[in-house]
């Protein structure tokens, strides 16, 4: 069976897909018990789509990684000592490109991480006026 290969999505994709959620604008209603269950609906929907949003940047983490692993560091390097420190040299610039690669991701993972967080602290408000 072929692979299908999914493309690998820009960072700034992803944040985009985040602020288009809307979770900045959504009110918090908790004036009644309808309204405070209206709210978690909405909050938990709002949950589904970060989490799935994760796994995706996660996976596209994972697939960054894998082509920098994949890296052949010895294309036209020489033998003997040259050969390891061009390859040492090779490694490190490859490390430091596969850093720069994953920061913005993480960046995402972090604001997504701290909207879950959040997310969390407001169902638990919600579960205790319902109680």
């Amino acid at each position: 069976m072929p692979k299908i290969e999914k493309k690998i999505l820009k960072a700034k994709e992803y944040e985009r897909m985040v602020s288009n959620l809307d979770i900045e604008s959504f009110e918090l209603k908790t004036s009644s018990i309808l309204e405070a269950r209206m709210t978690l609906i909405g909050i938990e929907r709002i949950e589904e789509n970060l989490l799935e949003i994760r796994r995706q940047v996660s996976a596209d983490m994972r697939a960054v990684k894998l082509k920098y692993l994949n890296y052949d560091y010895n294309k036209s390097s020489l033998l003997g000592s040259i050969k390891r420190t061009k390859v040492s040299s090779k490694r490190k610039s490859i490390d430091k490109k596969c850093d720069r690669e994953l920061g913005p991701y993480e960046n995402v993972l972090y604001i997504i991480d701290d909207y879950l967080e959040q997310i969390k602290d407001v169902k638990d408000y919600i579960s205790k006026i319902k109680a």
